[in-house]
């Protein structure tokens, strides 16, 4: 912990990086707060740093009343596809297939030995000798 401010909140020092911690609004410049609704390590150290209970700070979506209260109710099951109304909309088609960048590939890859049709023969299997002392 580095300093407080009281426009911007708690300075919270990692290393070299510094990060603007505001417990008010519930909010680092890290945004990973903002993001999970899980406070992070930089609000967690500037709550601790100023006695505050971290626990108080998770999103209200993550607590235990929530969870039960949103399966309190019975969900119906869904119905196989064969039971789904069709639909009048259009079918969603796939993009259109187009050139990318680049050098394109070889039309196949050739298999270990295979020889080429054309142009030089492969040296595999051949007898190498020298043309002076044979």
């Amino acid at each position: 912990m580095d300093e407080w401010n009281i426009s911007n909140g708690n300075d919270v020092l990692e290393g070299v990086y510094k990060h603007t911690v505001n417990l008010g609004q519930q909010k680092c410049s890290c945004r990973s707060w903002e993001l999970k609704g899980i406070p992070c390590v930089h609000g967690i150290a500037a709550m601790n740093h100023l006695n505050m209970d971290a626990s108080q700070a998770i999103s209200s979506w993550y607590r235990k009343e929530t969870y039960l209260k949103t399966y309190s109710h019975f969900i119906q099951p869904v119905p196989n596809m064969e039971m789904w109304p069709d639909s009048i909309n259009p079918m969603v088609e796939p993009p259109e297939a187009r050139q990318m960048p680049g050098r394109p590939p070889k039309n196949r890859r050739r298999e270990i030995g295979e020889v080429r049709k054309a142009g030089k023969l492969p040296r595999m299997g051949t007898i190498m000798t020298c043309s002076i002392c044979k």
